[in-house]
């Protein structure tokens, strides 16, 4: 069995955390690799398991990452799917947390990510500067993310 895990990522974080959930599955024997969500699309025929990352910017589910849940639902539809967004906030938005639960999942996890000022944009910035936000902060808890990896097995991923 495969599973792909399938990233949306605008400035590496969530692409980093897909990584990390991929390694984990593999150390477990899993065949598991990672996918940017503009090439998945055509290797979804091939794999059994499918998990996707989706990063939270504006308090809004980036795009790219909903348009692939929106156009392969279909194929999806049939495989064991499961979820996770990132963001920087403590907890994901209810409204982002039911816009999630749209598609056929079955587990949706929310990760904190991280910040790298060297990647953003002068409006970026700006808003994280506005907002009094720290620009230079990695949140992601490796432990977390690594047990909910494994907890994928649980499903039957194998």
């Amino acid at each position: 069995m495969t599973t792909m895990v399938v990233v949306a990522s605008k400035h590496g974080s969530t692409a980093e955390i897909g990584e990390r959930i991929a390694a984990t599955l593999s150390a477990r024997g899993v065949s598991a690799h990672v996918k940017d969500v503009g090439e998945a699309g055509k290797w979804l025929y091939e794999t059994d398991n499918v998990v996707v990352g989706i990063p939270v910017y504006r308090q809004k589910l980036l795009g790219e990452g909903t348009l692939f849940l929106e156009a392969h639902r279909t194929e999806l539809t049939g495989k064991p799917l499961f979820l996770f967004a990132v963001g920087g906030g403590e907890s994901l938005a209810p409204e982002l947390t039911a816009r999630l639960k749209q598609f056929p999942h079955r587990e949706i996890a929310y990760f904190r990510g991280a910040i790298d000022s060297e990647k953003l944009s002068f409006f970026e910035k700006l808003q994280l500067k506005v907002a009094k936000a720290p620009t230079d902060t990695d949140l992601r808890d490796w432990p977390a993310i690594e047990d909910w990896a494994h907890g994928l097995l649980a499903y039957g991923i194998n």
